[in-house]
């Protein structure tokens, strides 16, 4: 059985021991954490330490570091620029692209987006750290603030691949190495001028055959499949 996660963003050791404070100890207190139950901290950088729990108190749980080990960082790099959709719908495909493993995500607002989620991102920094915690993902993604259809398209990237329901080809085809920047819009689909705009910019317009799927559904297995191909 894997050890419980925790994350701690700057962690600080005094005689080996820490003290966790904040969500995350509401979290240990919630999950009945126990006297010398063996945890898994991490600081989203790599860094990496199991320690013994020696207190779980109304305001901070202690821990006793046994063990500290650092995590090589992953050599595939994908990044999600996924437009602005329904609540739940974005939500759920934040949560689901970090477990898959994708490394950075872009809001972004596209014309036909009808969305605004700007005023969410302390709670999709929470989504982002579970899912991280849930997955063993020992580098936290990145989340960007909103942006618009127009930066998103500046990105640098090895690999650019706009996933559209119409004049798709192969994604294996499409795929030139990491970093890989795919785009997914949203629920009403990218206008023409979106298209126009990506492909001239070097995009690669890849299609997932017969299905149309929803937003939230393409971006979790537009980065599962982009994942598995480089070699994951």
């Amino acid at each position: 059985m894997s050890l419980r996660s925790v994350y701690v963003s700057e962690p600080s050791f005094d005689n080996d021991r820490i003290r966790i404070q904040g969500e995350e100890h509401r979290h240990l207190v919630v999950v009945r954490a126990e006297k010398d139950e063996l945890i898994e901290i991490f600081d989203g950088k790599g860094n990496v330490w199991t320690a013994s729990v020696e207190s779980v108190g109304k305001r901070e749980t202690v821990a006793a570091m046994k063990e500290s080990r650092q995590v090589t960082r992953d050599s595939i790099e994908v990044i999600l620029a996924l437009a602005l959709i329904r609540i739940p719908a974005f939500e759920l495909a934040l949560e689901k692209v970090v477990e898959v493993g994708v490394t950075r995500i872009v809001p972004f607002a596209a014309a036909r987006s009808n969305a605004d989620l700007s005023r969410r991102h302390d709670r999709w920094v929470r989504i982002v750290i579970e899912a991280a915690k849930q997955s063993k993902r020992y580098y936290l993604p990145t989340l960007d603030a909103p942006n618009t259809f127009k930066k998103v398209l500046s990105i640098p990237a090895a690999t650019k691949i706009m996933f559209a329901e119409r004049a798709g080809g192969s994604l294996k085809s499409a795929l030139a190495g990491s970093p890989v920047l795919y785009l997914v819009g949203p629920e009403g689909g990218w206008t023409d001028q979106e298209m126009t705009a990506a492909r001239e910019l070097g995009f690669h317009t890849v299609s997932f055959g017969a299905a149309i799927l929803k937003a939230e559904t393409a971006a979790i297995v537009g980065g599962s499949l982009i994942r598995y191909e480089l070699g994951e």
